[in-house]
């Protein structure tokens, strides 16, 4: 596996595109995230690398060839997905599972101990799978 370091750039980077993704048909939106000063350090995170001890939270959730059941009944892979988690604390983290792996990053910060409680609180199911996404699918297998 890559150094942290270059992980750690590559989830705040693709957390950062799947933002703009969802904002895209915003300009408020679009300008928000190029100018909001809480994400200042995530950004220079993702883009030049300033602070190289931005913690991910990795772990595997399903194996890498998990498969779902698609329309009609066809099993599918799941090579990807992702969404954002917002806890009670009002703290932002970005979800991105790639061949059954969980990253999982601090928008606002350093720091992965709310995400840490949240899976606690949650009994370490993925966000991906528990709460607004609950009904998407079961978990693969």
């Amino acid at each position: 596996m890559p150094s942290s370091s270059v992980v750690s750039r590559f989830v705040a980077k693709v957390a950062l595109e799947f933002m703009a993704a969802r904002l895209v048909s915003s300009p408020e939106g679009l300008a928000y995230l190029c100018d909001e000063a809480q994400l200042d350090g995530i950004r220079e995170h993702a883009r030049l690398g300033r602070n190289e001890d931005w913690p991910v939270h990795i772990r595997q959730i399903y194996a890498a060839n998990g498969m779902v059941f698609g329309f009609g009944g066809k099993p599918e892979q799941i090579v990807h997905e992702s969404d954002f988690l917002v806890t009670s604390q009002s703290e932002w983290y970005f979800v991105l599972v790639i061949f059954g792996m969980e990253f999982t990053i601090n928008l606002g910060g350093p720091d992965v101990d709310g995400y840490l409680s949240w899976l606690d609180t949650n009994n370490g199911v993925s966000p991906l799978y528990s709460g607004k996404n609950g009904t998407r699918y079961t978990m693969p297998c």
